[in-house]
């Protein structure tokens, strides 16, 4: 996946040469602290309600948000006739709570694309799609990007969020354990019934293609090991067993590929411990092509108004700070809620979120735009975002313009991934 790389450059430089106007063209990106790329938006939930991309830009979106990512999520949560969940009356939209598996939903990326394909250019320059229906433990991976991108020209930037450890999550997903099937030492990051690992030849020869084609990767990886029930209960916490060797591996088996570290591996479940920030920047000087985002409110709470053992503020913006160039804003938005049965059996269903909560998410960092000054906290809400996005549509664009020919039906498989 590592060849015709002097026709990519090339590809990239015709392609710049004849673009009428740059992708963030006539956008309002002007100093204003109430300007926002959000680098981290879900535009459906695990059942795949959620709301069109025109609902989100003319609705959503307004002055406030001027660009987006659109990543749907990439599992569906089953809903088994067997659990019988809620008492039949009302069906799952979460991962929580259902104990029935989760899978990988593919079509997402063709009504994403074919949402897009209907925007005025306009509207299309303000969101960056994301490729997401795909499993990242499965060799075949790659080929379902490359298909996607030549069957889709033109519309998408990146892949993710894609999911190695997240708590329950991970557990839940469909698949084979390793441990059942390996013909090999299990990687050390696998736990007992794990179906996933950051050691995966899978997420390498993944990485591999997001470098050839310049697309950007949106990971999740919890930042240490976490053992919840499909119920929500904490079992255990192993703040002390971290994923860092893990992430490095993969980062330096495919170091140009572009990734986005979610929530600097904090989760629902997963809180900041004392040295989370010496663990980040550890695995960001290991990773010279990596950012993290700061998405999440729940992840944003932390930061402006952290619990006792967490890093202060104070210390989040001397990090920010240092890393200002690879540090993201995003909401991590999740538009449409989930239906859940609430105390004393009482059901309570979802729906979209409101313009006013969407919004109001970014308005939680206040403190930590204060603490960082207006240049660093610019650079954070829109400028890093503007800047990876607008070099991967370029780079992106280029590489389906020199595969144009490619025969979807007939790609060839990646190439084996030494240990």
């Amino acid at each position: 996946m590592k060849t015709r790389t002097l026709c990519a450059l090339v590809a990239i430089v015709l392609l710049s040469a004849c673009a009428k106007r740059p992708p963030t063209a006539g956008l309002r990106l002007e100093d204003s602290p109430d300007r926002y790329v959000d680098a981290h938006f879900h535009v459906s939930n695990y059942a795949y309600q959620g709301v069109s991309l025109k609902t989100l830009i003319d609705r959503y979106m307004g002055e406030k948000i001027v660009r987006s990512v659109v990543m749907p999520l990439p599992l569906q949560q089953k809903w088994d006739p067997f659990e019988h969940y809620a008492q039949d009356r009302m069906p799952p939209n979460y991962y929580l709570g259902p104990k029935a598996e989760l899978y990988y939903y593919a079509f997402a990326d063709a009504m994403i694309a074919k949402e897009y394909g209907a925007l005025s250019e306009a509207d299309k320059a303000r969101v960056d799609p994301m490729i997401t229906g795909f499993n990242p433990m499965d060799r075949y991976a790659p080929q379902h990007i490359e298909r996607v991108l030549l069957t889709f020209p033109g519309v998408f930037t990146g892949i993710g969020e894609l999911t190695v450890h997240k708590e329950l999550v991970s557990n839940k997903i469909a698949g084979d354990a390793i441990a059942a099937i390996s013909s090999e030492p299990v990687p050390p990051d696998v736990a007992e019934g794990g179906k996933l690992t950051l050691y995966s030849a899978a997420l390498v020869s993944l990485f591999d293609l997001v470098a050839e084609t310049g697309l950007v990767a949106t990971l999740h990886n919890d930042i240490y090991e976490t053992d919840v029930k499909y119920d929500g209960t904490v079992v255990r916490k192993s703040p002390d067993v971290t994923y860092e060797r893990g992430l490095e591996y993969l980062c330096t088996r495919s170091p140009d590929a572009k990734v986005i570290w979610a929530h600097t591996g904090l989760g629902r479940f997963v809180t900041p411990a004392s040295n989370h920030l010496a663990i980040v920047s550890h695995i960001l000087d290991a990773c010279p092509s990596w950012s993290v985002d700061i998405s999440w409110d729940l992840v944003q709470t932390m930061i402006v108004n952290p619990a006792a053992g967490m890093p202060s503020l104070s210390e989040w913006a001397g990090f920010i700070t240092r890393y200002q160039d690879r540090v993201l804003w995003g909401s991590d938005t999740v538009i449409h809620s989930r239906n859940k049965v609430g105390a004393e059996d009482q059901l309570v269903r979802g729906g979209p979120m409101s313009v006013a909560d969407y919004q109001a998410v970014a308005d939680l960092s206040r403190p930590l735009w204060d603490a960082l000054g207006p240049d660093v906290s610019r650079k954070v809400r829109v400028e890093n975002s503007v800047r990876l996005f607008d070099g991967a549509r370029a780079k992106v664009r280029a590489w389906e313009a020199l595969h144009v020919g490619d025969d979807v039906w007939n790609l060839a498989p990646p190439s084996p991934v030494t240990p």
